[in-house]
């Protein structure tokens, strides 16, 4: 019998433990139907659009290289007014930045956001917020295939390499080869985030494979995306606060008081005897006992 029970209780925490894993590994799902679900830029060909919803394709490499165009991925460009790009940069003081939000169907709270890049020797330059109303914005300690940094230059709004310094992240290459299929999904783990209801990237671009903290190409490209995470457990809500009801008024009139019970009187004490009185009464006593003493004596002479 004990041995059941071990085997049982032995099986319960095995299966809490694999559901707690399934739980940590779920696929998040973007609502690429959001207004919010967009980028600031993309590029536009005569026979293809790398917009936002193509961060999602899942082709079997990022690699330009031979057939480049029939490679879907999501392609955005710092270099403002090129050829071929769509779409308005943002400039937060001088620097070309490509903000990319990505909107979530639920509440979650991530882990990890996996890509490939377009090319994999390549470093990228970005930051990484989330937010839970898409203007107030958090950014992400990144823990592992990247490293905060302070990058020696940006794009700036002459479309050229002299924007000031910024403090972001650089990836580690992903691939050991430039622009051929020896390129390997990198997933950006992170402490999980507090709950969140967006995702940015915000790109700077990279280095072209140059090996420093120097931006040379205005490219930002990447797909087969996937967050993972788990879906935010609904916020506890407070009990309203209960007024005390104030105690029952009671209208009934209050009953009369019974009468008081009439006063019990004590009979009056008899009067105390007057001085003239006791001598009268001492008067009349001692006669009476004078008169007992002769009738007394009188008997005994006529002995």
């Amino acid at each position: 019998m004990l041995k059941k029970i071990t085997v049982t209780l032995a099986f319960i925490l095995l299966m809490i433990l694999v559901l707690q894993q399934a739980v940590m590994a779920a696929v998040l799902e973007v609502d690429t139907a959001s207004p919010a679900f967009k980028s600031d830029t993309w590029e536009v060909g005569a026979d293809y659009v790398f917009s936002i919803d193509k961060a999602f394709s899942t082709t079997h490499t990022a690699g330009a290289g031979d057939g480049e165009q029939a490679i879907e991925r999501f392609c955005a460009c710092l270099e403002n007014g090129a050829d071929g790009v769509e779409g308005q940069l943002s400039f937060i003081n001088g620097s070309a930045v490509n903000n990319a939000v990505f909107p979530f169907k639920e509440t979650v709270r991530i882990d990890s956001v996996t890509w490939k890049w377009n090319n994999g020797v390549r470093q990228y330059f970005f930051v990484l917020y989330t937010s839970m109303d898409g203007q107030n914005w958090t950014e992400v300690e990144i823990t592992n295939n990247a490293k905060k940094v302070t990058i020696e230059n940006t794009w700036d709004e002459n479309s050229s390499t002299d924007g000031p310094p910024v403090q972001c992240w650089a990836s580690v290459p992903a691939g050991i080869n430039d622009e051929t299929d020896d390129i390997n999904p990198i997933t950006f783990t992170f402490k999980q985030t507090p709950d969140a209801k967006y995702f940015k990237i915000a790109a700077y671009g990279n280095d072209q494979g140059n090996d420093d903290l120097a931006v040379h190409s205005p490219w930002f490209s990447f797909n087969n995306m996937v967050f993972e995470g788990i879906i935010a457990p609904p916020a506890e809500v407070a009990p309203a606060a209960v007024e005390e009801a104030a105690p029952a008024v009671d209208n009934t009139p209050a009953p009369e008081a019974p009468a008081p019970a009439p006063a019990v009187v004590a009979p009056p004490a008899p009067a105390a005897p007057k001085t003239g009185d006791s001598a009268v009464i001492f008067a009349i006593l001692t006669a009476l006992t004078g008169v007992c003493v002769i009738t007394k004596r009188t008997g005994k002479n006529k002995a």
